[in-house]
């Protein structure tokens, strides 16, 4: 390529001098040293700035992986063949790490939540305010520190306790008072245990937890569904100091996984917006920009496609690039792929795309040295009038 460029420069230095008056007819016979110094100022620009403009990246991948140093970046090049396209395989969606190990339990009673306890044959306990009245209504409410107040046995402590605890409790303490009470608790309100449910669907909000197992479907159908905007591909379920990333088309796609994710007090549920993990396509593409995953899916030959295409006067078709951070610090993978061959798109199709992937296609050389020569031109040719103009004026001071 630097040959190319400095030979680019000899033949524009050759066509100034060319353009230089005659000696043997010129008037300006005996004074060609400005001109000269004039022509070589232009020939030692023509070698500084034969650099071709914008982004580069021509580097031609062998068999076997090349590691380099570029701006402080450890870079790792590999051809795109069959067995990279096989190691490039995502992981496996369904290996959740134990959370469809957990498995549903009973639920536990909870500050605020609203009880209703009933007791068989004593009606002047269990409706004191009327046989009219709602359960809501007649249920008692489960204080902060876990207690709730009846007659006959004062508070009692029920926070922890599934609903069949607190009865054999609350009719263990009545058995003080009365003979052989027949009790029954229910939880009327379900107020103690949420789960937060936000980002790219239709209803945002916190969902309480009720005595039917929360599960992750059930989240989703709550709040309404998913918007067009959402990237259900990426959901990150966040318990404690733990966060996961669940793909729901693939969980949905297996037959399992969606009805054995149960959410539990406290877990958030955020449901990302495709715009914010994108495929960012450049260089010599009809359209380039960036590309949302959709539904997590995005093959390098689809996003060319939906790019427009490789630009076939000026794109160099041996120079398609997929550039990807990798998990490691200033380290950056590079897959290349020549796509001289049209059958190479077959690997192409193959190959998927991950979030910021960088996919770059590189402009051809003749392209280059165009751009090269359509800044010069206009330098050389300053550069010479310059000259020719200062060297007449001195000539004719000097007449």
């Amino acid at each position: 390529m630097d040959s190319a460029f400095h030979a680019c420069a000899l033949s524009e230095a050759n066509m100034l001098v060319t353009h230089c008056p005659d000696s043997s007819t010129s008037p300006l016979v005996g004074r060609p040293r400005r001109l000269t110094l004039g022509l070589l100022a232009a020939t030692a620009l023509l070698f500084t700035a034969c650099t071709a403009p914008g982004m580069k990246f021509d580097s031609k991948s062998s068999a076997k992986p090349e590691k380099s140093q570029v701006e402080g970046l450890q870079v790792t090049l590999r051809a795109l063949s069959p067995e990279v396209v096989v190691s490039q395989k995502a992981p496996d969606p369904l290996a959740l790490d134990g959370l469809l190990a957990e498995k549903p339990s009973a639920y536990r009673i909870g500050a605020q939540d609203v009880l209703l306890v009933t007791v068989w044959d004593h009606p002047e306990i269990t409706l004191p305010l009327g046989q009219f009245r709602t359960d809501a209504a007649s249920g008692t409410v489960v204080d902060d520190d876990g207690n709730v107040f009846f007659p006959y046995i004062g508070k009692v402590a029920l926070a922890g306790l599934t609903v069949t605890q607190a009865r054999d409790k609350v009719a263990l303490r009545l058995a003080e008072v009365l003979q052989k009470p027949q009790v029954d608790v229910k939880v009327v309100a379900f107020r103690s245990q949420k789960v937060y449910v936000g980002g790219e669907v239709r209803n945002p909000a916190v969902y309480n937890v009720t005595d039917v197992p929360f599960t992750l479907s059930e989240a989703i159908a709550r709040s309404g569904g998913f918007l067009p905007t959402a990237d259900d591909s990426r959901i990150l379920l966040t318990r404690g100091d733990r966060t996961w990333k669940l793909d729901f088309q693939t969980l949905m796609a297996s037959g399992k996984g969606l009805a054995q994710i149960i959410l539990k007090d406290g877990d958030a549920l955020h449901i990302p917006n495709t715009k914010e993990q994108p495929v960012y396509m450049l260089g010599e593409l009809m359209r380039p920009g960036s590309l949302p995953l959709v539904h997590g899916n995005l093959t390098l030959a689809q996003a060319l496609s939906d790019a427009g295409g490789i630009q076939g006067t000026s794109a160099d078709a041996r120079c398609i690039y997929v550039i990807r951070q990798t998990k490691t610090p200033n380290a950056v993978d590079v897959f290349h792929l020549d796509a001289r061959n049209p059958t190479a798109m077959v690997l192409a199709d193959r190959f998927h795309l991950g979030p910021r992937d960088i996919v770059y296609v590189d402009a051809g050389t003749l392209v280059r040295f165009n751009r090269v020569m359509s800044l010069l031109l206009p330098t050389v040719s300053a550069v010479s009038s310059t000259a020719l103009s200062a060297a007449e004026i001195r000539y004719f001071r000097n007449r």
